[in-house]
């Protein structure tokens, strides 16, 4: 991975934490980033009902996918599951 898509994947890691401690700071459960050289990777989980997963959850994802500066160096997988909402976020070449 070049060292300007590895500074951008890790300025938009930052952005991302800081959007999601404003909106969702009671509901924040957990975040992760991981780095490599070829790899910046998060993984956030956040605890939320049913009814605002349906809201909340598809608003969180549009987030993180339209504020990319480069949308294809990431790839998202999220799950819903016992009230927990895991998103995976991989940023590589």
């Amino acid at each position: 991975m070049k060292n300007y898509e590895k500074s951008v994947c890790r300025k938009f890691s930052v952005q991302v934490y800081n959007w999601l401690k404003s909106r969702y700071s009671d509901d924040l459960y957990d975040f992760l980033v991981l780095e490599d050289e070829n790899f910046v990777s998060m993984k956030i989980k956040i605890n939320m009902k049913k009814e605002d997963y349906e809201k909340r959850g598809i608003g969180i994802l549009n987030y993180i996918i339209k504020t990319c500066r480069i949308p294809d160096l990431i790839k998202v997988n999220w799950r819903y599951n016992r009230k927990i909402f895991e998103i995976s976020v991989l940023c590589e070449e």
